[in-house]
């Protein structure tokens, strides 16, 4: 039997949107955090399909069978190696899309307009559910399957390839999918934020609701709590002393990011509560402790961090009493 068959697209990160302050990355990442799906154009000038109809049919196949189907977004970003993975619902080939179809309101707004018309130069379209930032090291765990060679170690000018992945990554990206709290704390290790930062809290708009399987949670940005933590010097704002582990992406003490104000609270409020006001750097122990213990052992921890945080909070915009805060936990 066959190994599941993936794909990997290598691209340079292109900063030259007609867009404001915006890149390739970001634009398909704001797509797929927002309507759970996005559709990921990749470019060729070639006149064939990148992804043949047979292997296209056969990762169809794959989905569905609900195998788990991946595409992997290999970036060059300025002389940076970065790799996302997206969970696969489809493959389109160029002039598969038709300009009014409701398929380009999950194409970004820079190049949807050209797609389904004589202006297209799009090889392969990659609908895909997901879209995240991974370690970059697993690179030596994707393979061509032609050949068995590593997908990092090809040389040709090709950007469309046909791949295998190794047991390990497999069931690392299981894990990820299958325990979303897992998945966020893991992009937010991802993230890459100046160790020196500062900044000025204030209101931010509220968070849109997300669409699809999901619909009516909302979207936590992983880079706003990144600098919540950066901010509290990777300590645990419960207690500065405690210390898990050494995280091997970061260097410093590990600890996740925890919204005091839940986030499921946000349509109670007018601005985004998933501001740095509201995010606390916790150890993994405590973390646990705030949703898992009994609410006479939290109370007074809630307790200290609202009295900690109550005057920023307010900056931002978002007035609640203590006895509010502590019913959130009850």
């Amino acid at each position: 039997m066959s190994r599941p068959l993936h794909l990997a697209l290598k691209f340079p990160v292109n900063y030259n949107l007609p867009l404001p302050a915006s890149d390739t990355i970001t634009e398909h990442k704001v797509m797929c955090e927002t309507k759970n799906r996005m559709i990921w154009g990749h470019f060729s000038s070639a006149p064939k399909s990148s992804v043949s109809e047979k292997n296209r049919q056969r990762i169809g196949a794959q989905i569905r069978e609900e195998q788990d189907s991946f595409a992997f977004f290999i970036a060059n970003n300025k002389g940076e190696r970065e790799l996302f993975v997206g969970r696969l619902n489809q493959l389109y080939d160029r002039g598969e899309i038709p300009s009014k179809s409701n398929l380009t309101s999950f194409i970004p707004s820079y190049y949807s307009g050209v797609v389904g018309t004589s202006s297209e130069q799009v090889g392969v379209f990659v609908d895909v559910s997901t879209f995240f930032k991974v370690d970059s090291k697993w690179l030596n765990n994707i393979t061509l399957e032609s050949s068995g060679q590593s997908v990092v170690e090809v040389k040709n000018a090709r950007s469309v390839f046909l791949v295998n992945i190794s047991e390990d990554l497999e069931k690392f990206l299981s894990e990820l999918l299958t325990n979303p709290e897992e998945n966020f704390q893991y992009q937010v290790e991802q993230e890459d934020v100046s160790q020196d930062i500062t900044i000025s809290d204030k209101p931010k708009k509220e968070l849109p609701k997300k669409a699809g399987k999901r619909a009516g949670s909302f979207q936590r940005d992983a880079k706003t709590s990144k600098v919540a933590i950066v901010l509290a010097k990777y300590k645990c704002e419960i207690d500065d002393t405690h210390q898990d582990f050494i995280s091997k992406t970061t260097g410093e003490n590990y600890v996740e990011a925890h919204h005091l104000i839940p986030i499921s609270n946000q349509d109670k409020y007018e601005h985004s509560i998933d501001v740095e006001a509201n995010i606390v750097s916790l150890c993994v122990s405590c973390h646990k402790k705030l949703h898992h213990a009994p609410y006479a052992n939290i109370k007074p921890i809630l307790e200290k961090l609202y009295d900690a945080r109550e005057t920023r909070l307010e900056t931002c915009e978002i007035r609640i009493a203590k006895s509010e805060l502590l019913e959130c936990y009850k």
